[in-house]
């Protein structure tokens, strides 16, 4: 069963569901040709099922569903079942569209897979996941945001080497080097191959280490990425001093000597102070600018040392 997306590519704030709506089900209905849609989280668990009928009757009140959000909209209609509820409308379908709470195609389930996730899902509180799946949604794009304006050709891939992030600097660089659009399978497998990578040190002791990638035919350094004391993936960002001349975008970072941690909170802060001045001070027209509830930007605001004179 799937568990969260191999790849991710942000062309706009996902949060933002301003340009997709809830006619998007409709069509997703149609084009695959299913009765019912499961609704899951970024964890692979069942938050509930949309059925086509009850949708396109929603939505056939188009005074009340006019400007609704599509995540407002999907969190609305989706009912909660039972196994038992279920099993007439599975039908004979062998395997249903997954999306998530935006609308987007999480995946595919077999009939098996949603069973279980149906009977798995027993007990546990829809508004907490829900909740939770918007909050989550929101830290990726400002996570997006903050690596994308690191001036590095960066390429994240998960711990079973599947990419979810690359910025515009690596698209970049592997045409470059290349001669080729960015090809996510190639390039996973390029990295995956220990054949193909060079390692390096620049002192005697070992400690400091970076590759060199003979088909892209350039330099990288690789820090891992972990959560909750597990490494889920790895970053592997492009050494700016071997392969490209780049500056900081950011005035007063110094991203020859400062730490990745120290880089990301950094450069965190700068979008956070710019969007508040462009704001004149006002944090909720900033919150709403950045998709940020007003005790999360708060908390953010107080960790990073940010002086807000005009806290309305």
């Amino acid at each position: 069963m799937p568990s969260e997306k191999d790849f991710l590519e942000f062309e706009e704030n996902p949060y933002n569901t301003g340009s997709r709506g809830p006619e998007e089900i409709v069509r997703l209905f149609y084009a695959n040709d299913v009765p019912i849609l499961p609704v899951v989280s970024k964890r692979g668990m069942l938050l509930g099922v949309l059925i086509k009928e009850k949708v396109i009757s929603e939505l056939s009140d188009l005074e009340r569903t006019g400007n609704q959000k599509i995540d407002d909209f999907v969190t609305k209609v989706m009912l909660k079942m039972s196994l038992d509820d279920l099993l007439p409308l599975a039908g004979n379908i062998k395997e249903f569209i997954v999306i998530n709470l935006f609308g987007e195609v999480f995946g595919r389930w077999s009939r098996l897979d949603l069973f279980t996730a149906c009977e798995n899902s027993k007990g546990k509180k829809k508004d907490d996941e829900v909740r939770q799946q918007k909050d989550e949604q929101t830290l990726e794009w400002l996570v997006y945001l903050v690596l994308e304006h690191i001036p590095r050709a960066l390429y994240a891939l998960n711990d079973k080497g599947k990419t979810f992030f690359y910025n515009s600097l690596f698209e970049d660089l592997f045409t470059e080097h290349t001669d080729k659009k960015v090809d996510p399978a190639f390039i996973e497998k390029s990295f995956a191959n220990t054949g193909k990578n060079e390692v390096f040190y620049r002192n005697k002791g070992k400690k400091d280490i970076y590759f060199f990638n003979k088909e892209m035919n350039f330099y990288y350094e690789r820090i891992p990425l972990t959560s909750e004391g597990r490494n889920v993936g790895f970053l592997n960002f492009v050494d700016k001093s071997l392969n490209e001349p780049s500056g900081s975008k950011f005035p007063g970072i110094d991203f020859d000597t400062m730490s990745y941690n120290e880089i990301l909170k950094s450069v965190e802060r700068s979008i956070l102070v710019d969007s508040i001045l462009q704001n004149k001070n006002n944090l909720d027209k900033t919150g709403k600018k950045l998709k940020l509830g007003k005790k999360t930007l708060m908390k953010k605001i107080e960790a990073l040392g940010i002086d807000v004179k005009n806290k309305s």
